[in-house]
């Protein structure tokens, strides 16, 4: 197995997780790609190759797919924007992106990736079958709904469509959002064009785009 010793972002990552998990985390982290992993089900999501990033960094809190993810806080990959996994990777890599938990987990991660390796993780998770819904339903649907779709003219808040697509799906380097953890979505909406938004109208759109 080697040297059970963990970088720094993994001492990071065991800070911060429940003791429960612990074990787990520490069992696969050490053993790496010598490990045997859970077998998956052939298919489209297996088209491209795993990359070795994803199997001994992004899968700890992503998951394998980046379909679903161990904390609340933490985002869905799966299906998301080619163009806005690369540019976020490179923004943690060059500590550009600086929200708190980006700073404890993502800087460390990215600055060991390289412009090669950064391509291939991006290309990988934008490969898998697009984040769903895990079917939480919580308050606000219709409200966030309009304003995502309409924005709030008299507060000066524009649609949030006009970035995102009607559907939520993204654009170019803006990220898709439908089926994103309802948390994370709360936690990340703070950025400019959404200051104005109240805390409850956040919640909203996170209740909306989170049922998606």
């Amino acid at each position: 197995m080697g040297k059970n010793r963990r970088s720094s972002w993994q001492q990071a990552l065991y800070a911060h997780i429940p003791s429960s998990l612990v074990l787990l985390l520490s069992t696969t982290m050490v053993c790496g790609p010598a490990m045997a992993m859970p077998k998956m089900a052939s298919g489209p999501a297996l088209a491209i190759a795993i990359p070795q990033a994803v199997k001994s960094s992004c899968m700890v809190c992503h998951g394998m797919t980046g379909g679903d993810t161990i904390y609340p806080s933490v985002p869905r990959l799966a299906g998301q924007r080619i163009k806005y996994l690369t540019r976020q990777l490179q923004q943690y890599k060059g500590t550009n992106r600086a929200d708190q938990m980006g700073q404890i987990y993502m800087w460390p991660v990215a600055r060991s990736l390289d412009a090669r390796q950064i391509a291939e993780v991006a290309k990988y998770f934008a490969s898998q079958p697009p984040m769903r819904s895990s079917h939480a339903v919580y308050p606000g649907v219709t409200q966030g709904k309009a304003i995502f779709l309409q924005g709030i003219p008299a507060a000066g808040i524009p649609a949030c469509m006009a970035c995102h697509g009607v559907d939520a799906q993204g654009k170019g380097a803006f990220p898709r959002l439908a089926g994103q953890r309802y948390q994370y979505i709360v936690d990340m909406t703070m950025g400019p064009g959404t200051q104005k938004l109240t805390p409850a109208q956040i919640h909203e759109i996170a209740a909306y785009l989170s049922s998606l």
